[in-house]
């Protein structure tokens, strides 16, 4: 079943959240967003835009290729979500935070706000976002076929989250954050290499059985730490005798093919090709049997996007 993202869109000067997309976007099948707060930037004129706000105009072109691609999908805002909370004791613990982020009555501006003060008010606001997001879900998870999980910015919004939630934010944070110069084009590229997609299943398959299984999240934490350095010093013996015997195949099959090619004997050569490309998928078989595989998907991302 898909796994989606429920994502809090927040319209800053700046795009600050391209660098937090694109991990989203190499975790998830699709990331949700609230039209109506989308729509923010998708309808902004941009012939009107001040000159301190023109990095808006390459944000706008972003999410118009995101929702194109497929990436990115909209919902429509609906004020039912706060009374559909009122069913469930998770929605009900939610509107009470939500309550709680309502800022205090004071005569003061916000001009004359001491530091702390501004960093309460901050931490409010974005905890406001991440409820109403989780808000989201629990109505989206009635209307939509698909696993749905909401981006939590602070993290008091994690309580009560249900186990798997739990176990993928986990994941989550092991994912890498591509750099600011990784083009879009690359992750789309990335996602759809189908060796990489059934390494993703493989780690899709594991968290399905870890969150049914009665053990704490804990010791999930400990059994991906423990899989996790499985697979690397597996890997990298795997490597290691990857590449001694594809230069040891390059070797006798280049020389063999020369030798043919020069004498005419094509039906020959054919075999030393045959010979070259069999050798690589008996590696390949190989490294899917790897102990630690289960994880293998985190490793290769970070190895691509990131430092392993």
């Amino acid at each position: 079943m898909p796994k989606n993202i429920v994502f809090p869109y927040v319209m800053f000067t700046k795009f600050i959240d391209e660098p937090s997309l694109k991990r989203l976007a190499l975790f998830f099948d699709n990331i949700y967003i609230d039209k109506g707060r989308l729509n923010q930037i998708l309808s902004l004129d941009q012939s009107q835009l001040k000159s301190e706000f023109r990095s808006l105009e390459q944000e706008k072109l972003v999410w118009e290729k995101l929702i194109e691609k497929g990436v990115v999908i909209t919902y429509p805002y609906s004020n039912e979500k706060f009374k559909n909370a009122e069913s469930s004791e998770e929605g009900r613990h939610l509107i009470e935070i939500y309550k709680g982020t309502m800022p205090p009555k004071q005569s003061n501006n916000s001009i004359d706000l001491t530091e702390q003060e501004k960093t309460a008010a901050l931490d409010r606001f974005f905890l406001s976002h991440d409820i109403s997001i989780r808000l989201d879900v629990l109505t989206l998870k009635k209307q939509i076929d698909a696993e749905l999980y909401p981006f939590l910015r602070t993290h008091q919004s994690f309580q009560m989250l249900e186990k798997k939630s739990n176990v993928v934010q986990f994941l989550l944070n092991n994912i890498p954050q591509p750099a600011l110069d990784t083009s879009w084009e690359h992750i789309l590229e990335y996602r759809t290499d189908e060796e990489i997609k059934n390494k993703y299943l493989a780690l899709i398959n594991w968290i399905n059985r870890v969150s049914s299984s009665p053990s704490n999240l804990s010791d999930i934490q400990d059994e991906y730490e423990y899989l996790y350095s499985e697979y690397l010093k597996h890997f990298k013996l795997h490597q290691m005798k990857y590449n001694s015997s594809m230069i040891e195949v390059l070797v006798t099959a280049g020389v063999g093919l020369l030798i043919a090619l020069q004498s005419g004997q094509f039906i020959s050569s054919f075999k030393n090709l045959l010979q070259m490309n069999l050798s690589h998928i008996k590696l390949l078989e190989e490294e899917a049997k790897l102990p630690g595989r289960e994880v293998a998907y985190i490793y290769h991302t970070r190895k691509k996007f990131g430092e392993p």
